[in-house]
């Protein structure tokens, strides 16, 4: 999802850390429940975390900056600024501009 979008770099580090969530507690629940050692599971808490933090300081940046005439957070550009190739095309089912 976060390849598809045009987000900004925030929300972009806040899919980007959720991801790296996922994985590593995806892969520390199949270690615990196979006899592993549980420092996976502990090391996806932790990015957990980390990815806590990112979307607080996202949401707090869109409130903030929502709120007054100038940015007061950063956050980012969007990635990718050109529209993707397939939606310069134009719309799938013709529009009528006339009356």
């Amino acid at each position: 999802m976060m390849l598809w979008l045009r987000v900004n770099a925030a929300v972009f580090a806040v899919l980007l850390t959720l991801e790296i969530t996922e994985i590593l507690l995806t892969i520390g629940f199949f270690r615990v429940a196979h006899g592993g050692s549980p420092w996976m599971l502990h090391a996806g808490g932790w990015a957990g975390i980390v990815t806590a933090g990112v979307a607080w300081y996202t949401s707090a940046a869109r409130v903030a900056n929502a709120m007054s005439p100038t940015a007061i957070l950063p956050v980012g550009r969007p990635l990718w600024d050109r529209l993707p190739v397939f939606s310069q095309l134009g719309s799938p089912m013709p529009r009528r501009t006339g009356a």
